[in-house]
């Protein structure tokens, strides 16, 4: 399919059509992507290929902090390069069948970021509800369709209009009304081609995937690492490595770097900044792989 002569892009995303994630690749790709619906954000990931060449995956909430999914997927990652990023505000909704009162919920389903952060709502409005972890807020209106009447669902306003039978009855439940999540873009491998519409802002951002390696001949700490990286770091998360040594982690640094207008005309660009970093991590016993600038 085509919009002007042009080729679609496809984009995966989580699905069911409906989600925040088909929401947040909506505001950046728009009608020039067809979206690829997964049912998993490691799915998702997985599926990058010459065919589907971008995806878009949740990566932190303001109010629930990261996505851990993403994160564990992200670990082992042989494919894929974090392109871009885009922010979206997020309102849940409490969705029922049609005429269903609030006093009627017993079983409320949706993704665990959801169900986090609408806990306060939950605790005070529906304290004896059981909860439903599903794989997307959106899955849970889909299901919501096909369920007993005594269900509900947090998920987006617009699933009401994607699904058969349903109503919006809270608006808005989420903890904080300044509810926000950030998705990462991500493309097949660094050298895949941006479209002109993702083409933008200098890039100032980087993301590197850091394991300690420990061994009697390996005295370096994690601090001692960082402070090779020699650029502004900010943030840093941790995940377990999955391998035989317990508590062997592995860290996702994320590398910001300076705005373009205050940075001296000799200063090599930002990608060298980050290899040379990556380097001098791997020179001193790190093992360290980069995932993305952006």
């Amino acid at each position: 399919m085509s919009i002007n002569g042009a080729q679609k892009i496809n984009v995966a995303v989580l699905g069911p059509i409906g989600t925040y994630s088909h929401e947040a690749a909506y505001s950046k790709f728009g009608v020039n992507a067809e979206y690829v619906e997964l049912p998993t954000i490691t799915d998702v990931l997985s599926s990058l290929s010459d065919k589907v060449p971008f995806a878009v995956v949740p990566q932190e909430n303001s109010i629930f902090g990261i996505v851990i999914e993403t994160y564990d997927a992200l670990r082992n990652r042989t494919i894929g390069y974090i392109r871009g990023e885009v922010t979206l505000k997020v309102d849940h909704c409490l969705l029922v069948r049609r005429g269903v009162k609030l006093e009627e919920i017993t079983k409320i389903m949706s993704h665990e970021q959801a169900l986090g952060q609408c806990h306060d709502f939950i605790a005070s409005n529906l304290p004896n509800a059981t909860l439903v972890k599903m794989p997307s807020t959106a899955s849970a209106a889909r299901a919501l369709s096909d369920s007993p009447r005594n269900c509900a669902a947090i998920c987006s306003k617009i699933c009401a209009t994607l699904f058969e039978d349903l109503e919006v009855l809270r608006v808005g439940i989420q903890r904080d009304k300044a509810n926000f999540t950030r998705f990462y873009i991500l493309a097949q491998d660094e050298n895949t081609h941006l479209p002109d519409f993702l083409e933008g802002q200098p890039e100032r951002k980087a993301l590197l995937q850091l394991q300690l390696l420990i061994s009697p001949t390996t005295h370096k700490s994690l601090l001692d690492l960082l402070n090779l990286l020699e650029l502004n770091i900010g943030r840093i998360d941790r995940r377990p490595s999955m391998v035989a040594t317990p508590f062997q982690d592995i860290y996702f640094v994320e590398l910001h770097g300076d705005r373009p207008d205050s940075i001296p005309a000799h200063c090599p660009d930002w990608k060298l900044r980050v290899q040379q970093s990556l380097e001098r991590l791997k020179r001193a016993g790190g093992n360290a792989n980069l995932l993305g600038i952006w």
